[in-house]
């Protein structure tokens, strides 16, 4: 029995840090060499080296809700960071911006289906904004008679510039501040 019980202790341990990327390394800023993103769950920063910046560490602000759902994904210009809580979470996108040699926040996402919880015919709401455009786009979707009905919210919404060295969740929750108040001004109109 106690030999099953650390089989299983061990056995759950790997499963839950194999669901998440923790580092990636590749090249972001386009030179050939290779480059590196690290979530620092201790400190709760994001963690970077870039090439270009002959490996000096670059360090996000605190993250102060990093939860146990955060991982990241390489993309083909940067990566996103995903920070999920139970039923909402953010992702954020960074590519590297050659003028300022320094990775960019360039989008947001979100989802949240705890918006809908007054509303039985609720579904989910997700939304985006494109910082580099301010284009803000928010999907609600509402279940009538059996059927998904997608509407859609166009905004301008502006964010300061922001790179990783000056990025925080705080950014993450003033953009769904925003998206709540867009999606309270628009679910009830038609």
């Amino acid at each position: 029995m106690k030999y099953y019980l650390i089989f299983s202790f061990f056995l759950i341990a790997n499963l839950a840090s194999a669901q998440s990327t923790r580092k990636i390394v590749k090249d972001f800023d386009g030179d050939g060499k290779k480059d590196s993103v690290f979530i620092d769950s201790d400190k709760d920063i994001l963690m970077l080296w870039l090439s270009t910046q002959k490996y000096k560490r670059v360090e996000s602000k605190e993250i102060t809700h990093l939860n146990f759902g955060n991982t990241l994904v390489a993309t083909t210009k940067g990566f996103e960071f995903w920070n999920d809580y139970d039923r909402s979470g953010f992702i954020s996108v960074f590519e590297y911006n050659k003028t300022a040699k320094k990775m960019q926040l360039v989008k947001m996402r979100r989802s949240d289906d705890i918006l809908g919880r007054d509303d039985p015919n609720q579904r989910l709401y997700e939304s985006s904004v494109n910082l580099l455009t301010n284009k803000y786009v928010g999907v609600i979707e509402t279940e009538v008679k059996g059927k998904v009905v997608k509407k859609f919210i166009n905004a301008e919404m502006v964010f300061p510039k922001t790179y990783l060295d000056t990025f925080s969740d705080l950014i993450n929750f003033d953009y769904q501040d925003k998206c709540i108040a867009l999606y309270n001004k628009n679910r009830g109109r038609n």
